[in-house]
């Protein structure tokens, strides 16, 4: 009696399933298709993009060698046309580079606005933003007011950024050029009590407070009154008894 009632079951079961494969089987196989298809997708893609990225390394290396002694201006207009067609940390990487040699041939301007491109790059590392916010605010602190040096360096200008101390030294300087001395001496005093500061950023900051300190008035020392001396007066001397008259 038990094996026929298994038998009714399986065959209830071999049924059910039966009639679920033919309501939505199609749909079981189409979600299967799919999958395959994604994951060949993204296998795909990964190694399309490997390969791109291999090429794109050896292109960039390729390039580096070949600029090595050539003319600043002209490598700096190879790297130019490099990061125009690179993508990625290539296209950073050529921007930095042609910026670097734009300074060795002369042109600041061109310099600046290489970095600034980097710096206004939101595909770009912020860590690599940062240092290139740093390297455009090198070239005009010594035009750039104090207001607009703030404004500049705002973005890297707050504790959790590498470049704080960087940050606060332009502004520093920038203060300098000002005659702002209190708040020269006041950022040179947060870069050397950061414990990240490199020693040589560090260095600079003292020699900052140095020539701050004459320009700072000068703390007065609180007067006290003084404790009234002691009167001390000399106690008259006692008369020498005069000696008994005798008859």
């Amino acid at each position: 009696m038990t094996d026929l009632f298994r038998e009714v079951e399986e065959d209830l079961r071999r049924e059910q399933f039966s009639k679920l494969w033919e309501k939505y089987g199609i749909y079981v196989i189409g979600a299967a298709v799919s999958i395959v298809l994604i994951v060949a997708a993204i296998v795909g893609w990964r190694a399309w993009s490997h390969s791109k990225t291999v090429e794109a390394s050896a292109a960039y290396e390729a390039l580096v060698v070949e600029m090595a002694n050539m003319d600043p201006a002209e490598s700096a207009a190879a790297f130019d046309e490099f990061a125009d067609r690179a993508s990625g940390g290539y296209r950073i990487m050529a921007r930095l580079a042609q910026a670097d040699r734009l300074l060795a041939a002369g042109d600041s301007e061109g310099a600046l606005a290489a970095y600034e491109a980097v710096a206004n790059d939101g595909r770009a590392p912020q860590i690599v933003r940062g240092m290139a916010t740093v390297k455009a605010g090198l070239l005009l602190v010594d035009t750039l007011s104090l207001d607009d040096m703030r404004a500049r360096v705002a973005p890297i200008n707050r504790e959790a950024s590498p470049w704080r101390s960087n940050a606060r030294e332009l502004i520093a300087l920038a203060a300098i050029r000002e005659g702002k001395w209190a708040e020269a001496d006041a950022n040179a005093k947060l870069i050397i009590a950061d414990q990240d500061t490199p020693a040589g950023l560090r260095d600079r900051s003292h020699v900052i407070q140095a020539l701050a300190a004459p320009h700072l008035p000068r703390e007065v020392a609180p007067v006290t009154d003084a404790a009234p001396a002691e009167e001390t007066a000399a106690e008259p001397a006692d008369e020498a008894e005069a000696p008994a008259e005798t008859e």
